[in-house]
């Protein structure tokens, strides 16, 4: 039987995965995204900008410009490797110009890196179920549990809650593919975190377990931070498999080794977040209930009603399975840990809403999105619905016992019949035979009653002596097939329950797929109607300047102006613009000031430097704005900006944390002050040494007042700027672009004596910046711009991009160490292999 559990159980797992092939295939056809995974490609493709530039893979310079760039596309350039995880791109990108590219090129099939993407993350998606199984497996849960709960795993539904559902991650869903990236390696990190605690017996701190742990956790954490994070925390409870407090201690050991495993292997990618972190800002974009989840009454309330795991089925039936796995495990003392882990989640769920400020003394968890903590529920209940799927098989062998016991009981109660009426025929045959009834008395029983033929009552006695004999015969051969029996009973109704639990799960994945199939058909069918008329369009703009591009925002005629079901002003970035006005990440410093933007004024197209428009027919800008050109729907414009550079003053400094200067940097855009291109440092570590004269210096103690000397005024009723002597004059002589570097040639004029020259980039430490050659200390003026001093006369700014000192020394110290550890682990397995 258990050889029996074991094919099936694996024949259920492929079963999944044929499933998820077939289901989501069209997922490889998609020629354009209209979700998140246009922010991810636009990130693919940057990394294969970079390995393309920088001399890939052999140059010195490839590996740390691959871990750490400027992305222009988005919010006015910034470096989101230094904050963002990069290690899937990277991946994708290497595989691709190492591996796919190469191959397929063989074949003359042009194999384009857009193609690639999209068949990785359908792969992902597809073998997802594998990765559960194996995790359960290595838990101790049998195959046929395994590969149940890897079937099940692929069919949570819930109602956009960004789970581990597959509407997190298809076309018409969210297009999280990020967290697809960590999702996978999860419940691996969390199988061999619980091996390596429960082997509490074992003394040494340092095992095979813990190495396997570490490793799943950093890839983890590698694909998405905030589920790395969640995937760290769920480490804690399994320091709890039991109070012994010799056995406690020796676990919290282990835990501390894999913790310095993982910082160490992250050490590059962690110590520059922490050191730049107040360049990396929370968004009043998104909506509080991101950062405060939802509560203890809904949470429960979407639990009760299955909206966690069984979204709009007719019945919710993974949240039974995990309902009954969760009390299961209570009362196991091995696997306890694993409910103790789902309660735990689900208390994280309830968010700052019912917690308030609680969860923020756990670092990091103040600019968490806290309704995440979905995924640390959805990934604890795939170690708890096998639990309730291994009780119900229980119940089906009672109940396979019980139908075998009652058949066999039937059996004995005819058998106890047929006793009681032969002894009755043997009485009333002795009393007419004296010479049977002697050789009863004898204990012999050898004559043949076909003998006694001058009798009718011996005829009746021969009748049911061979009913005996046929029962008896038959009850020996039951006893002989009750296994057989048994099992034929227990796959029956295993059958029968998994085909209809199967059957009433899988419809709702397949509704939702069959639609999103359908959209992606439809989508591909309008993007190629118009797809030539783009191609000329982003062929014309290629020969233009670099400059930024506007094509509309969300909430305008941008939302309508598509290709297909994609905006423009995501398609126009992956196809390697820059972009303003779209906002697939807050976390720029640029993110909440661009917002500002009015297409109704020139002056804002000049601070952005959004040189060009692409917009629909039929459409009003600022009588600057020229037409170029027209694209069968899309026009193009050009707006005569002053380019990546200008010349400002700067006399007064606002420090500030992180959060406090989205309003004053708002009343700014609006003021007399920025169109006399006065523009404030601002200074949100208090670091900055004064460049120039500086005649104001006020501190944000919050959002809206300000603190100048010993008093505290309002931003709105106390004017907080002040006004040059005069408007900077200045001339753009001349600008390049080269790689992750932007120059030009600039004329000062005479009557500036304090002037700085702005470089349109978000401001981050890690830009370095040279006047005439040399090397300038840089600072950050409104909105939140790159800035250096500059005299009157002409002068040779430039700004180059460079990875952090700290994160380069970093980076190949690690490779240093893992080279020398793998030599000597080489080195060693040989030794031990000539000792054998």
């Amino acid at each position: 039987m258990k050889r029996l559990t074991t094919i099936l159980g694996y024949l259920i797992l492929t079963g999944a995965i044929c499933i998820n092939l077939w289901l989501y295939y069209p997922e490889t056809q998609i020629l354009a995204d209209p979700n998140d995974n246009i922010f991810q490609y636009s990130l693919i493709q940057r990394t294969d900008w970079i390995w393309q530039n920088y001399g890939c893979p052999l140059s010195p310079a490839c590996l740390p410009n691959l871990t750490d760039h400027v992305v222009t596309a988005w919010a006015e350039g910034y470096p989101l490797p230094v904050y963002y995880p990069h290690i899937p791109q990277i991946t994708i990108v290497s595989s691709y110009r190492l591996l796919a590219k190469p191959i397929t090129g063989f074949f003359h099939h042009n194999f384009s890196l857009y193609e690639y993407y999209n068949l990785t993350k359908y792969l992902l998606l597809c073998l997802f179920p594998v990765f559960v199984f194996l995790a359960l497996k290595v838990v101790g849960f049998n195959p046929l549990s395994a590969a149940l709960t890897a079937f099940f795993a692929s069919n949570f539904s819930t109602d956009g809650l960004y789970g581990i559902d597959p509407p997190s991650f298809l076309w018409r869903g969210y297009g999280l593919t990020s967290q697809l990236y960590a999702m996978v390696f999860f419940p691996l990190s969390i199988a061999f975190i619980h091996k390596s605690m429960a082997n509490s017996a074992r003394e040494r701190i340092f095992s095979k377990e813990s190495i396997l742990a570490a490793i799943f956790l950093i890839l983890t954490i590698s694909g998405h931070l905030g589920i790395g994070i969640i995937g760290l925390i769920s480490t804690v409870p399994f320091i709890f498999l039991d109070a012994s407090k010799h056995s406690l201690g020796l676990r919290i050991k282990k835990m501390m080794v894999i913790y310095i495993l993982v910082f160490a292997a992250l050490s590059y990618w962690i110590i520059p977040i922490l050191l730049t972190n107040n360049y990396h800002i929370i968004s009043f974009w998104d909506p509080i209930w991101k950062f405060n989840s939802y509560g203890w009454k809904e949470v429960v309330k979407q639990f009760l009603q299955g909206e966690i795991f069984d979204f709009a089925r007719p019945y919710p039936l993974i949240t039974l399975l995990v309902f009954i796995g969760f009390f299961v495990l209570c009362f196991n003392s091995n696997l306890f840990p694993f409910a103790l882990l789902f309660l735990m989640w689900t208390l994280f769920y309830f968010g700052r809403t019912t917690w308030n400020g609680l969860l923020d003394l756990i670092p990091g968890m103040k600019d968490f999105h806290q309704h995440r903590f979905i995924v640390g529920i959805q990934m604890a209940a795939l170690f708890l619905i096998p639990a309730g799927i291994d009780y119900i098989l229980w119940l089906i062998q009672r109940i396979s016992r019980l139908v075998i016991q009652l058949e066999n009981l039937k059996c004995k109660m005819q058998n106890v019949k047929l006793q009681l009426k032969i002894k009755n025929l043997l009485v009333s045959f002795v009393k007419h035979d004296k010479i049977f009834a002697d050789r009863i008395g004898n204990h012999v029983l050898t004559m043949s009653v076909s003998d006694n033929k001058h009798n009718k009552t011996s005829d009746d006695n021969t009748t049911h002596y061979k009913n005996l004999i046929s029962c008896e015969q038959e009850n020996f051969i039951s006893e002989q097939s009750n296994s057989s029996l048994k099992n034929i009973i227990f796959y029956l109704i295993f059958f029968v329950l998994i085909s209809t639990l199967g059957y009433f799960t899988i419809q709702q994945t397949i509704s939702y797929a069959k639609l999103n199939n359908e959209w992606i058909k439809q989508a591909n069918s309008a993007y190629r109607y118009d797809y030539q008329n783009f191609k000329n369009l982003t062929a014309y703009l290629d020969n233009l300047p670099q400059a930024r591009v506007y094509a509309g925002r969300p909430g305008n005629w941008g939302h309508d102006f598509r290709l297909g079901s994609s905006q423009m002003y995501m398609l126009m970035a992956i196809a390697g613009f820059d972009v303003s006005q779209f906002l697939p990440e807050t976390w720029s410093p640029m993110s909440e000031n661009e917002q500002n933007f009015d297409e109704r004024l020139f002056s804002d197209y000049d601070l952005l430097n959004l040189h060009y428009i692409v917009s629909p027919k039929n459409q009003d800008f600022p009588k600057e704005a020229k037409l170029l050109n027209s694209f069968g729907p899309f026009e193009l414009r050009e707006v005569p900006t002053n380019g990546w550079f200008d010349v400002i003053s700067a006399p007064m400094k606002v420090v500030t944390d992180k959060t406090n200067f989205i309003n004053i940097v708002h009343l700014w855009h609006r003021s007399y002050a920025r169109f006399w291109k006065m523009h404030p440092v601002i200074d949100v570590q208090n670091t900055f040494k004064s460049i120039g004269k500086i005649d104001r210096e006020i501190k944000m103690i919050d959002e809206v007042n300000y603190k100048e000397g010993n008093e505290v005024k309002n931003i709105f009723s106390d004017f907080p700027f002040i006004f040059p002597e005069a408007t900077p004059s200045s001339q753009i002589l001349k600008e390049e672009v080269s790689k992750q570097t932007y120059k030009a040639e600039i004329k000062v004029g005479q009557n500036c004596d304090s002037c700085l020259a702005i470089f349109k980039m978000s401001f981050h430490p890690d830009w370095q910046a040279k006047v005439d050659g040399k090397p300038t200390e840089k600072v950050a003026v409104f909105p939140f711009y790159l800035a250096v001093p500059v005299t009157p006369g002409v002068h040779t700014i430039e700004f180059t991009y460079q990875p952090g000192k700290i994160k380069v020394i970093l980076l190949f110290g690690e490779l240093i160490i893992v080279t020398c550890l793998v030599f000597l682990f080489i080195k060693k397995s040989d030794q031990n292999r000539i000792t054998i």
